[in-house]
């Protein structure tokens, strides 16, 4: 079966973010096509386009799902093509805003499931079922190098004060995070991760917080002159959101999932994209 490459352009795979308006509401119309997992008739699962892995992303929260040079790129991005081959499935990619991703996937009509370095939360399970978990990461709080006002020492008392503003990207747990830990402090939502660093370039926030890894990665390259302050452990796992009507994709990846874990694979993306 003609697969998608994983290095195919944007312009041939990303659908208009305005995907992002679907509804919170619960699962609706069952999906379009249909396939038959490889354990037989009862791990059948439906496909929103027959033969096609279709998944979402929101691809700016590098190293897991991000554009180079018109391409996705990116850990979860390579993760979910590999399930796509061993599913034989051809494989194709829906980008648009991270904090519609889950909504998309409980409608059943716009893609299969979201790889977007998705937490499990209790809230994002009552909208959408999730896989077994392939990856934990962490918070970390960021701030501009020369920055001497907050530091790992004090940034619990320096942060939560009134007119202090944290960004964050929408709809994520670092949101939730700094609402909780920053009551007094204001968090200003971005689309995305990148927006998130851009804001501390232009002085709209004077902290951000995001994953530990994330924050790894683009301090260390695109905004090297940011810097991460403090490492916050909150154990958040990442799994692979997939719609509530459909029980046996979610099983067919776990079993797919389950492969990589213990062949390596899974080990080798992440030493491959510095997440290990």
């Amino acid at each position: 079966m003609k697969k998608k490459l994983f290095g195919a352009t944007a312009a041939t795979l990303a659908i208009a973010g305005a995907l992002a308006l679907v509804g919170c509401g619960g699962s609706q119309d069952p999906a379009a096509g249909s396939a038959a997992g490889k354990a037989g008739d009862d791990a059948a699962y439906t496909l929103v386009e027959d033969g096609t892995f279709t998944i979402g992303t929101s691809a700016e929260y590098e190293p897991f799902e991000y554009m180079e040079d018109g391409e996705y790129k990116g850990f979860d991005l390579e993760l979910a093509e590999l399930i796509a081959d061993d599913l034989d499935l051809d494989f194709e990619i829906v980008n648009m805003d991270f904090d519609g991703l889950c909504a998309a996937v409980a409608s059943g009509t716009k893609m299969d499931a979201a790889f977007g370095a998705i937490t499990i939360t209790p809230k994002r399970e009552k909208q959408v079922d999730f896989t077994d978990s392939y990856y934990m990461d962490d918070q970390a709080i960021v701030t501009m190098k020369d920055n001497a006002d907050i530091t790992g020492d004090n940034y619990a008392d320096a942060l939560n004060v009134e007119g202090v503003k944290i960004a964050v990207q929408s709809g994520s747990t670092a949101e939730v995070f700094v609402n909780e830990n920053f009551p007094e402090a204001t968090a200003v939502p971005f689309k995305n991760a990148t927006d998130c660093f851009a804001a501390l370039q232009s002085n709209q926030a004077v902290a951000l917080v995001t994953n530990r890894s994330v924050a790894a990665q683009l301090t260390a390259s695109s905004f090297d002159n940011e810097q991460v302050i403090k490492l916050i452990s909150t154990g958040e796992e990442y799994a692979i959101a997939v719609s509530k009507d459909n029980p046996g994709l979610k099983d067919a990846i776990n079993e797919t999932l389950a492969k990589f874990s213990e062949d390596g694979t899974i080990d080798a993306l992440m030493e491959k994209y510095s997440i290990k």
